[in-house]
């Protein structure tokens, strides 16, 4: 796959952010508002629209400010693409999944517990100037180049490469993956994700979902829930990190997309982990997630009429971490801040179960034999190691991680 030679991972940027003052000149008697000052009327438009009026306001247990929305007023509808879309309130039935109704996904999470939003209503979390700020770099980021900002990742997938072999068609990709609550800067990010992409230079469609650690972005202390989405054709791009534009469609009453995990894993005594699922289904892609495959939920998706190339199916499904940091000295740690090892899982963030959605909707383990590793170049910093299929309920098995430093 020749475009695996570019990266079509997508720079996580986070930035310290101060509001700016809006400046004019006056000519001829009229007012010229400066670029700073359309920027930010535009911020503010986009605020407005974003931040529908909602039927009841919630304040977490975390501070998190959650507005209840009418399923069918919610941002994502404002989108002209998706003028004519008919919302699907879950996936179609996958042959082989087995779904439960008695264990909520919520369980694991802290927040919407004790209260929740009326009936016909979903939660969103309130989006701030911040997100609106950080969703406009990320497209000036993709139209103009990248800026000087250190990342890194480590990740494995399945390599299928001959002559004769027929590019295989991925329908989806999921794992469960260990919740580790590092310490992360606040001009830093640290993930672990599942990659999903198709691209044909100049145009690249993706998804991400898993679980993120960026204190300017999504505020507060704790590992959250994350997606994005990135439609790019190299002169346009659009999309965004969670609700931050009117992209992905929330579905569930009670779990939500930028949600707080508060059971992080504890090292060297207990794992934690949380399952993490985004298949296609009939070229929509949605967020699933619980604490086991048994039991995860429909948390929403992203409709088919907002790409391009990930209409049908995905060339790619990556798993592992990704970090990076604004500042000029050092990088944050990924996974749960140390090397892996693959002696001892209570030590090691890893990631189990890894599969793979087929044409057929199943879920097919990755071929072993066609794993392979990126271990990024600044082995000291950060790590991956393949275990293989072990087996049980692990299976295909990785274990990612490190330290972060100054990573050159």
């Amino acid at each position: 796959m020749v475009y695996l030679k570019m990266s079509f991972l997508i720079m996580f940027f986070v930035l310290t952010f101060s509001r700016p003052a809006s400046t004019s000149h006056y000519v001829g008697g009229k007012t010229n508002l400066s670029k700073e000052g359309v920027d930010n009327m535009e911020i503010e438009r986009q605020l407005i629209a974003l931040n529908k009026k909602p039927v009841k306001t919630i304040i977490t247990e975390v501070g998190d400010v959650i507005d209840c929305i009418d399923i069918y007023k919610q941002p994502a509808f404002d989108n002209p693409l998706l003028k004519d879309h008919k919302i699907q309130m879950r996936t179609r039935s996958i042959p082989g999944e087995t779904r439960s109704e008695k264990v909520s996904t919520s369980s694991i999470f802290h927040g919407l517990q004790r209260e929740r939003c009326p009936l016909g209503t979903i939660p969103i979390r309130r989006i701030t100037r911040e997100h609106l700020v950080f969703a406009k770099k990320v497209k000036q980021i993709h139209a103009n180049g990248f800026p000087n900002i250190r990342y890194h990742s480590v990740y494995a997938e399945e390599i299928i490469s001959g002559k004769f072999i027929r590019q295989k068609k991925y329908y989806g990709g999921s794992a469960s993956m260990s919740i580790h609550n590092l310490t992360v800067d606040h001009d830093q990010f640290s993930t672990s994700q599942i990659w999903i992409a198709n691209a044909s230079s100049p145009e690249i469609n993706g998804i991400r979902v898993g679980i993120m650690k960026n204190p300017s972005l999504v505020g507060g202390n704790l590992p959250r829930l994350f997606g994005f989405w990135i439609a790019a054709n190299g002169h346009q791009v659009a999309g965004c990190y969670n609700m931050a534009c009117q992209g992905f469609i929330q579905t569930h009453p009670t779990v939500f997309i930028d949600q707080p995990f508060v059971h992080p894993s504890l090292y060297g005594q207990m794992s934690n982990d949380v399952h993490v699922k985004a298949p296609g289904d009939n070229g929509d892609w949605w967020l699933r997630m619980g604490a086991t495959a048994e039991t995860s939920e429909d948390v929403g998706y992203w409709p088919n009429e907002i790409f391009t190339l990930l209409r049908n199916s995905a060339s790619d499904v990556r798993y592992g971490g990704y970090v990076g940091s604004m500042a000029q000295a050092s990088t944050p740690p990924m996974g749960n801040g140390f090397l892996p090892q693959l002696h001892d899982y209570d030590t090691t963030a890893y990631m189990r179960l890894m599969k793979y959605v087929n044409e057929a909707g199943d879920d097919v383990d990755l071929d072993p034999r066609l794993v392979r590793i990126n271990k990024g170049t600044v082995s000291q910093c950060y790590n991956i190691m393949f275990a293989g299929n072990i087996g049980g309920a692990w299976k295909n098995t990785i274990a990612y991680g490190g330290p972060g430093g100054f990573c050159q």
